[in-house]
């Protein structure tokens, strides 16, 4: 499927790193409102950059748009391409509202295109291994699910020297004002409703921590930088998920059933080790990964010693960009257009998407709806995990 990106910031660089490992995915161009900054990622990687968001649209070649803006232009950028006739592949979320995210929803389903969210993670080699011990009752009926996604004072850090593969800065104003719940919760939340299904309920906390993230912005432009947010599911598991910028590094899940729990250590690598463990917590065995592993040319260098650093250009091994994750980004749009030419529902489906946009949005400002909340999506389950 030929596509076109929209939208050249940090994150873009990380799905033009992992292209490499989907040849049925034809990169046709890229824009960005910035054209200085677009004109500066279609030369690092030797694409072309379109002069405005309509001739990208306008270009009958372009299948599928990667819409990899600012969260708050997800919505006007996913509508015009589906207007246009284009597929779509959302970072997260769908959009900034939830009513706003229900209308692309219709809208796709309306012209008969698909559209889905990132991230992609669920379609990855620990998430489809623990699926399957579960599906099979290795752990019996599962009662409880913690999962952990607390990135610690990360505006603590340097980052302001942090830059992306093609030398692009890390959008720590736009991280901060977004919070850290829409960020990474959907790490976690396409897992667990993956796993368990729909939420029947959900009651969340949040609050701002840090008033100063030494950026110069005001309070109150700044978003929640924890959350706590528990959910039951309608097929009765509960699960409760953080999100947060203080504690330490955590990124990981414990699943316990009335067989058995089980662990994962890093939800940001495609293939973590998932353990079996005891009532003790002390771990068992290792579950065995399923699927088609990538083929991994890993970069062990530090932090700032990667970005910045060309990689080679053309045919290539594929690679997956450390330091922070081990995510094929890629996957997930590939997965989707791999569905649609073969006529198939896609692994991730909108009415997924829009009930994970809708939890983080909730879990995000929790504040501002009555608890418990009962969200007002839903969605059948995914033909990949019913299948695998």
């Amino acid at each position: 499927m030929r596509i076109a990106i929209v939208g050249c910031g940090f994150v873009a660089d990380y799905y033009m790193t992992t292209l490499v490992n989907h040849p049925d995915l034809a990169l046709v161009g890229v824009f960005d409102r910035d054209g200085d900054r677009a004109a500066h990622f279609a030369s690092f990687h030797r694409t072309r950059a379109f002069a405005s968001l309509d001739e990208l649209l306008a270009d009958p070649s372009v299948e599928m748009v990667l819409n990899l803006t600012n969260p708050a232009s997800h919505h006007a950028v996913s509508s015009a391409a589906l207007a246009a006739g284009k597929h779509v592949w959302s970072e997260k979320p769908l959009a900034m509202d939830i009513g706003d995210a229900q209308r692309l929803v219709d809208q796709a389903s309306e012209r008969g295109l698909a559209i889905a969210s990132a991230p992609a993670t669920l379609l990855g080699e620990s998430a489809t291994a623990i699926r399957k011990a579960l599906r099979d009752g290795e752990f019996g009926r599962v009662r409880l699910a913690y999962a952990e996604m607390e990135d610690s004072m990360v505006f603590r850090e340097n980052h302001r020297q942090w830059r992306s593969r093609s030398g692009l800065p890390w959008p720590a104003e736009d991280e901060f004002a977004v919070g850290c719940t829409l960020e990474h919760a959907g790490y976690y939340l396409t897992w667990l409703c993956a796993f368990f299904g729909p939420v029947a309920e959900m009651t969340a906390f949040a609050t701002r921590l840090f008033d100063d993230k030494g950026t110069g912005q005001q309070p109150e432009s700044l978003a929640n930088d924890l959350s706590v947010a528990c959910f039951k599911f309608r097929s009765g598991t509960v699960a409760r998920l953080t999100c947060g910028l203080a504690a330490p590094v955590d990124r990981s899940l414990h699943i316990v059933g009335d067989e058995g729990m089980l662990s994962l250590s890093d939800g940001w690598n495609n293939r973590s080790p998932v353990f079996r463990r005891d009532r003790h917590g002390r771990a068992t065995s290792r579950l065995p990964k399923l699927g088609k592993a990538l083929a991994v040319a890993e970069r062990r260098l530090p932090f700032r010693q990667w970005f910045g650093q060309r990689l080679p250009l053309g045919p290539a091994r594929p690679v997956t960009p450390p330091p922070a994750s081990r995510i094929d980004f890629a996957r997930g749009p590939a997965a989707v257009a791999a569905a649609v030419k073969a006529g198939r529902t896609p692994p991730i489906t909108a009415d997924f998407s829009l009930h994970v946009t809708e939890l983080s949005l909730v879990a995000q400002a929790a504040d501002r709806y009555p608890m418990p909340y009962r969200p007002v999506s839903s969605f059948e389950p995914l033909p990949f995990f019913e299948q695998s």
